[in-house]
């Protein structure tokens, strides 16, 4: 399934490790605070299990936001922003 993860991060050695681990996941950048890409049930659970390593403070925040098959097909985009296509995975 399409996930979406946004994050507010304030530290930057922690923002940095957070946003490594979204790329081990197989997750994109597609906007500065935004990664998508297509996880299991499975890995968005561990995924999560794992946010509160993440916030360094009490004003950060992270949401993952999953996303059905019609839903990925009704989004709009326009500009540089690329939206995963397929199922890519890129567990290092």
């Amino acid at each position: 399934m399409m996930v979406f993860v946004a994050y507010d991060i304030r530290d930057t050695p922690t923002r940095t490790a957070f946003t490594r681990r979204l790329q081990h996941y197989g997750l994109h950048r597609i906007q500065k605070s935004i990664f998508c890409g297509y996880l299991e049930l499975d890995e968005r659970l561990d995924l999560a299990g794992q946010f509160d390593a993440y916030l360094s403070c009490d004003k950060d925040s992270i949401i993952l936001i999953p996303a059905c098959e019609s839903c990925v097909a009704s989004i709009l985009t326009d500009g540089q922003l690329k939206v995963p296509e397929e199922v890519e995975y890129a567990f290092l």
